[in-house]
């Protein structure tokens, strides 16, 4: 096996993991009997919680070593410490959830108790007691709590808590962690995945029990371990609740610069518990779109938890199992096809195809039929939780995912896979957490946790060995229909990848008066192994299908090992990132509360990928070999929380800060894979007036410059990183207001603003004048000629940093819990949130090139500023869930959840190269504003078709005798309306049936006009085929777009595709028993 990195690379994170720890651990170690001494505590874990208040007598005089006992009822399992001189008592390290009771007792004094004491995670709950003295007997008073969870101290930044009753009750067929954290106003679903307060989705970070489950090369848009093959990374019967945080001013909060999403597993009690639950659909459950019915589709879920005692009130456990199998079938089809969506050309053009690849070329290229995707994945959840003694728990936990999907069949209006062109995903997902929670006396709380995650994912293609080949299909006017691929996907002609996680967090807290001193640790170290040749086989692209019949292609790929002795070069590395934080919660008075912290990130790369010295001698001030790495990243932060009146009824809260988040490694990983000495790459094409080899179809005998088969020269592409580059960081602030309302509301109006400090770029290096232009176009834009530095090298791509962009979130929401004397079985919550966010590469790909020539622009090496591909301009919210007995025993459940939006941003743009960058399809359209603006060679029907179509479109009205700015166009508004009803049969000895059904876009299955949503591929429309400038500098165009939806007219509505699936009603049933 043949590694893309220096020889020391295989062990580097193990030989650097134990000095490292050692660092950490034998001061904290050291510092822990010192230190051990009655002192005030408050501190709440990231996974934990806390009780801290003040003992007064019947005088209001502090009482010293008073008794105070927190009872989690389920487990039966005690926390107790004295109340200090002042009088002041605190409880750390609590499992969520409850109910607990408060017991406090004191000689002489009548012992007070608080009962039905609920507590979320993170958080840090006060509860006063007033003892009065015994007269006569003793007694108790007895007091029940409830919980508000916006309105209390511990409330600082923006971030929503999602609660297990939520979980059980609000709709969701998919049963995934994205159903539920759409419920924060901040998080929308884009690209995939789930853009938080309009940045990046992969730069978000995912926890589990406070332990990173996290896509760490970041190839998948949602962010996930197990999102390739579409799995959740744990089932939802697993979580008990969780957190959407996206300014948390806890410095412990660290590892994004999108958002936080912190979940908590559940956990076994003194009682055996247990349910059994299956989810199901088919297409007789989904509904029709335009007239179409869906194909033959099933999919469900069957899965069980068990949690019980191993010791009473000592040991516990938990185990949960689930599994899934999903086909999903195909939506479009060829032209004369039956199918809602359907492609330019018809059943006659791929046939042709099919037939030219099995008798000049010895290929099956497969059919173009219906077909089913397959996605079939299974789930273990465990989990032990062991009180060792009254102040130290131990909690150990596993969870396995293994799945694998059908992927490769993209079939749309402009693009249609045969299916040879399929391949299958694999993933195995393992993460196991080693957690212990330690209160010494009430001076000192630690919390340690060790974890381990093993992803395995791995591409097979499902056809014999063949290059990919691309074919264009035009009408005889010249009109684009679409393309076709056949052949084993380039992306997936060798692809595989090993990820290794280690984790180590130490959190010890000390307390002082009303201090509450935190100094933590967080360390990653991460290994990566990953074999990826794009083309390996090769891939050709033909402008029709003449051209495919006599092998004459217009672009040809490849990929082969530069290598000695190694036909599949992998590049391993590692990653390492260590983390320091301290902070001081002050509670200044009962009404205000100051958080004052600082962390400090230390990212290493301790692996240099391979020297390329004649690309040194080349790019003066690059090399390959260089990575960045030990810079120390500060993010100080502040926060408060302020209660404006003294009851608890108006707070106002705040902070600033700075977020720093790994970026996703793949980024990083471009560089150890492409460094100019591991690959040969070759891309010739007719478009460049470059000289490209007759097709040959063995894969294994393609041409090339080394055999003499092909005249070219060697080239290959080469990505660096700058040696400065630093993470991803944000600084946010943000102001609130929250009050409590009649009716038991509590309204919220939030401000979000935040600045890129460190955003990625990616510049090619290797076009113009050493990456700068050469001239300008006739219509304005920067122009790089055609040229390139060096003819040794296809393209370089540097990846660097930027400080430009910015974010702005304003959030309007009301809520209301269920634990309220108006409507107790009711809860809900109302919200908008307005969006501005900008960059100047939204990063959407995982591979260098991609982000780079992707990103529509004027100007691909420039930092010109536009609307962000994940802003969400407008979003209303509105769930809410009520719960009421039409009988004895017979509780019915009704749950709804409506999601309105601004459509996505997209760009109108060249489908050719007009700035001599060589790419296509990347340029910004210049929008005409009139006849007189375009060549003589635009005859007068084209131009008629151009002109209406611009009029079609406000956006490109407005931009008329300019470029059109990137993003200013929106895909339409989309409404989603859900509703989930659940039918609780009665119960025998505590053991009933729930009968469930969910109902999505139920607003479709109303009218089937409604609740469709649109959208336009790859957020740009191909508006025109430039042919070049005329003398006086007037582009040469025809109108790219053709009349998609057929309803006799080209304009605006032609770029826009429906989703099948999202588009349609949907029905799941269910039944769960609960014991």
């Amino acid at each position: 096996m043949g590694i893309l990195s220096r020889p020391v690379s295989s062990r580097t994170v193990l030989s650097l993991t134990v000095p490292i720890l050692a660092l950490i651990l034998v001061p904290i170690l050291v510092l822990i009997p010192v230190l051990i001494q009655p002192v005030p505590a408050y501190a709440q874990g990231i996974t934990t919680a806390a009780l801290y208040g003040r003992i007064l007598d019947d005088t209001g005089a502090p009482l010293p070593d008073a008794t105070v006992v927190a009872l989690h009822e389920p487990t039966g399992v005690s926390s107790g410490v004295f109340s200090r001189a002042d009088g002041r008592y605190n409880i750390a390290g609590l499992r969520t959830g409850g109910p607990y009771e408060i017991r406090v007792s004191y000689i002489g004094y009548r012992t007070a108790v608080r009962q039905d004491i609920l507590l979320t995670m993170g958080q840090s709950l006060r509860a006063d007691f007033r003892l009065d003295r015994e007269i006569i007997e003793a007694g108790e008073i007895t007091v029940t709590a409830h919980r508000d969870e916006v309105l209390n101290a511990s409330n600082t930044g923006t971030e929503t808590h999602v609660s297990a009753i939520e979980i059980a009750r609000l709709p969701s067929i998919a049963r995934s962690i994205q159903d539920y954290t759409r419920l924060a106003p901040e998080a929308a679903s884009k690209a995939g995945g789930q853009s938080i307060a309009g940045k990046n989705n992969r730069l978000n970070n995912f926890q589990v029990d406070g332990a990173v489950l996290n896509d760490a090369f970041g190839l998948t848009g949602e962010g996930l371990p197990t999102g390739q093959v579409d799995a959740q990374p744990i089932s939802l019967d697993a979580i008990e609740e969780f957190q959407v945080q996206v300014a948390p001013f806890d410095v412990r909060s660290g590892g994004f610069a999108g958002g936080l999403i912190n979940a908590v597993t559940r956990s076994g009690t003194n009682r055996f518990r247990g349910s059994l639950y299956w989810f199901g659909r088919n297409e007789s459950l989904v509904g029709d779109l335009d007239g179409d019915e869906f194909g033959d589709f099933t999919d469900y879920q069957l899965g069980f938890r068990l949690g019980g005692p191993v010791a009473r009130n000592r040991a516990f456990f938990f185990v949960n199992g689930e599994l899934r199998r999903r086909s999903s079938p195909s939506s479009a089809g060829p032209a004369d096809s039956d199918q809602p969506i359907r492609f330019g050309g018809n059943s006659a053009d791929l046939q042709r195809i099919v037939d030219i690849a099995r008798e000049k070329y010895g290929y099956d290229a497969g059919g173009f039929d219906h077909f089913s995707q397959d996605t079939r994945n299974e789930k273990i959840f465990a989990r032990m939780d062991v009180n060792l003694s009254p102040g130290h728990r131990l909690t150990l936990r596993h969870n396995l995912v293994n799945g694998d999907l059908d992927d490769g069949l993209s079939r749309g209006r402009t693009l249609f896979t045969l299916t040879s062109n399929q391949f299958k995903r694999d993933n195995v997902t393992q993460s196991s957490v080693v957690q212990l929670n330690s209160t010494f006396s009430g001076s000192l709380a630690n919390e340690a946790r060790i974890s381990y995650s093993r992803v395995r994912d791995k591409r097979s293609p499902l056809s014999a060995s063949f290059p990919q080949v691309r074919i264009d299909l035009e009408e005889p006017g010249g009109t684009f229909l679409g393309e076709v691929r056949l052949g084993v996907e380039r992306f997936s002609q060798a692809n595989t990848l090993d990820q290794d996680t280690f984790e180590f967090t130490n959190d010890l807290h000390l307390f002082r008066a009303d201090h509450t001193i935190t100094i933590g640790t967080h360390n990653e170290f991460v290994s990566f192994d990953n074999l990826f040749i794009q083309d390996y086989y090769g891939a050709y692209e033909f402008d029709s299908i003449e051209a495919f019949e006599q092998g004459t292609p217009a672009r040809y790929l490849l990929s082969r090992s530069s290598v000695p002795g190694v036909e599949q070069p992998r590049a391993a590395w590692d990653y390492v990132q260590l983390g320091f934080y301290a902070q001081d919660a002050w509670r200044v008075s009962p009404r205000l509360s100051l958080n004052f912290g600082l962390r400090a990130d230390v990212p290493i790369l301790p692996v240099e990928p391979l020297a390329n010295d004649r690309f040194a001698r080349q790019f003066a001030g690059h090399r390959t070999d260089r990575t960045p790495g030990g810079q120390v990243l500060w993010s100080p932060r502040f926060g408060f929380n302020l209660d404006a009146g003294g009851d608890r009824e108006t707070q106002i809260r705040g902070g600033a800060g700075v977020f720093a988040g790994l970026p996703p490694a793949v980024w990083l990983s471009n560089a150890y894979s492409n460094t100019g000495v591991d690959f040969t790459r070759i891309d010739l094409a007719t478009f460049r007036d470059q000289d490209v080899p007759t097709f040959v179809a063995d894969p294994f005998a393609q041409p090339l410059p080394l055999d003499g088969s092909l005249s070219a020269p060697q080239t290959t592409e080469v990505n660096v990183i700058d040696p400065a580059f630093r993470l991803p960081r944000v600084f946010r602030t943000n102001l609130a207001l929250d009050r409590r309302l009649p009716l038991d509301l509590v309204g919220t109006v939030e401000v979000l603003l935040a600045r890129n400090l460190d955003d990625v770029r990616f510049r090619n290096l290797n076009i113009g004048n050493g990456g700068m232009p050469t001239g300008e176009t006739p219509d304005g834009r920067p122009d790089y000629g055609g040229r390139k530095v060096s003819g040794d090298f296809t393209n370089v791509i540097l990846l660097e940093n930027t400080d430009r962009g910015r974010q702005f979130n304003l959030t309007l929401r009301l809520r209301k819990g269920q634990d309220t004397s108006f409507l107790p079985g009711l809860f809900g919550s109302l919200a908008y949130v307005f969006q501005d966010a900008e960059d100047i590469n939204s990063g959407r790909s995982s591979r260098a090139i991609s982000n780079w020539q992707y990103n529509e622009t004027d100007d691909p090496n420039g930092e010109t500023t536009a609307t962000s591909d994940f802003e969400v301009r407008h979003r209303v919210l509105a769930s809410g869930s009520w719960k009421f007995e039409i009988g004895q025993g017979l509780a019915t459940t009704v749950s709804v959840f409506y999601e309105g939006s601004a459509g996505d941003p997209y760009s109108y743009m060249y489908a050719d190269d007009v700035n001599g960058d060589g790419i296509r399809g990347n340029d910004l359209a210049y929008v005409p504003a009139s006849r007189s603006d375009v060549s003589a060679e635009v005859n007068d029907g084209e131009w008629r078709a151009i002109d209406a179509f611009i009029d079609s479109d406000p956006t490109l009205r407005a931009a008329r005798g300019g470029i059109v700015r990137r993003n200013t166009s929106r895909s339409p508004w989309r409404n989603r309306l859900d509703l989930r009803l659940i039918q609780q049969l009665p119960s025998v000895r505590n053991q009933h049936f729930e009968l469930t059904l969910d109902v999505l876009n139920l607003a479709n299955l109303i009218n089937s006009d409604w609740g469709q949503s649109r959208y336009v591929r790859f957020d740009a429309a191909s508006l025109f085929n430039f042919d070049g400038y005329d003398e006086e500098g007037r582009p040469d165009l025809d109108l790219r777009v053709r009349d998609a939806n057929e309803d006799g007219r080209v304009d605006r509505e032609d770029v826009f595709q429906t989703t099948n699936l999202s588009s349609r009603w949907q029905v799941q049933a269910g039944v769960r028993y609960t014991f």
